[in-house]
């Protein structure tokens, strides 16, 4: 038996056709009022981009594959950006489809479409961190470029304890504001491309929910700022961590997100071990993440990127020239 579907974008008014989808086809549990108002009706840069599909026969709301907006800077130059979130289609529907062609398939139909609508409008950039099963799916859409960030980690409980270096110190991070913004300016000199990182897109990021930000300071001023979390089974993640320079400041962020995840670990309940803190880390990166004592962890962040419209060239947004944290 086939389904008839229709195709048309995400509106803010299909947050309770949403719910229901959410609660009968995925492991996420509820869309709470809360999630809603922060990613949806607050997010800085306006909703997500994205199609909706829908079962013509209902007009129940099916499938839906958000692209979250975002700034994203490639070589000094503030691009449009769009991060495609996991998308989701009715378990009722994947067990109906009949497709010989893959690009009939409802994910690929509101990839294309979100994707011509947000070229319509201008150019851009849109990149993901997906689910490593994604990948060959999405290598079938030309003009995507593939590669991987590595995972590095350290054990927990430290074995050795580590120092801060001599002249910094570390302190949380609560309120987001011109300190930040002027730490950004300076850090993301340090790639050719990467999301924007600055005081109003962290603030969104990581200023709520549980994570820990931390900022590091050289006499007075910010020159590193990382946050972190316990993540999934057994882990510390690092999300969002930079610094002044790749060398002395970075050096002393790593030692101080590592020093917190100690802490916690040490505190962790036996039902909720903590047994690593890990990052995802760039070439760039990695002398000052060996230099800590993070080791090659076995995972690899699959990033896939893509350029559209003239706003910036294909070669310019190679994977390879990108920083990206694990919460990207």
């Amino acid at each position: 038996m086939a389904i008839a579907l229709e195709y048309r974008p995400f509106e803010a008014a299909d947050l309770q056709k949403l719910e229901t989808l959410w609660l009968r086809d995925t492991t996420w549990g509820v869309i709470t009022p809360r999630m809603w108002q922060d990613y949806v009706v607050d997010a800085p840069l306006g909703p997500p981009a994205g199609v909706v599909a829908i079962d013509s026969a209902t007009g129940d709301i099916v499938g839906q594959f958000p692209f979250i907006r975002a700034l994203v800077q490639v070589d000094g130059q503030v691009h449009r950006g769009f991060r495609p979130a996991a998308p989701i289609l009715s378990k009722r529907v994947s067990s109906l489809l009949q497709l010989a062609n893959p690009f009939g398939h409802p994910v690929a139909e509101m990839y294309t479409r979100t994707m011509a609508a947000i070229e319509a409008e201008g150019p851009g950039v849109v990149y993901m961190l997906p689910d490593p099963r994604w990948v060959r799916f999405l290598k079938m859409f030309t003009g995507l470029q593939s590669g991987k960030v590595p995972l590095h980690s350290l054990a927990l409980p430290l074995a050795e304890p580590l120092a801060l270096p001599a002249g910094f110190t570390v302190e949380p991070i609560t309120t987001f504001g011109a300190e930040v913004d002027a730490l950004w300016q300076t850090a993301s000199t340090q790639h050719g491309a990467a999301i924007v990182r600055d005081a109003a897109a962290l603030r969104w990021k990581v200023g709520r929910g549980d994570w820990e930000v931390l900022g590091v300071r050289a006499r007075g001023t910010l020159v590193g700022l990382a946050a972190s979390r316990q993540k999934g089974d057994r882990q510390w993640l690092v999300g969002d961590v930079f610094a002044a320079d790749l060398d002395e400041a970075l050096r002393a962020t790593l030692v101080a997100v590592c020093l917190l995840a100690d802490r916690r670990s040490r505190e962790a309940p036996a039902t909720k071990p903590v047994h690593k803190v890990a990052l995802a880390v760039t070439p760039a990166m990695a002398p000052a993440v060996a230099a800590v004592g993070f080791v090659r962890d076995a995972y690899d962040f699959p990033l896939v990127v893509q350029a559209f419209g003239d706003g910036c060239r294909h070669d310019a947004v190679a994977p390879a020239r990108w920083y990206v944290s694990a919460n990207d």
